[in-house]
């Protein structure tokens, strides 16, 4: 009889186990890039990435690995959404996105009423 209850206990744990799987159709998805990153200057003046691509096939990867190098400083922040444009690139834009960006994120940030977003290419 024990035998019976540690053989049904195991089949419950096998079960469960079973269950707690993940659905392969789930990670074969790349997760969306949430965040663009910004090389920013003391000035607030934009200056590009060096960007490395995770995957050389066409399946959905990871998102691209992008540093700043040099002596810019790494800031993330939103991409605009749909319609939506950043504020005009001016020099009072950019020393008030220096100012916003001195926590490393431009995450609820705004200038003049809107995002500062990076937009979409």
């Amino acid at each position: 009889m024990r035998v019976l209850g540690i053989a049904v206990v195991a089949a419950l744990v096998m079960g469960g186990a079973a269950f707690a799987q993940p659905d392969p159709s789930i990670q074969a998805a790349a997760p969306p890039r949430e965040a663009a990153t910004l090389c920013l200057d003391g000035l607030g003046s934009t200056h590009p990435p060096v960007c490395t691509k995770m995957s050389a096939t066409r399946q959905p990867s990871a998102p691209d690995i992008c540093i700043c190098t040099g002596p810019y400083r790494t800031v993330k922040a939103p991409w605009c959404a749909p319609g939506e444009k950043p504020p005009t690139d001016t020099a009072a834009f950019e020393h008030a996105r220096a100012k916003a960006a001195e926590d490393g994120s431009l995450f609820g940030d705004r200038y003049q009423g809107q995002r500062f977003c990076v937009p979409l290419k």
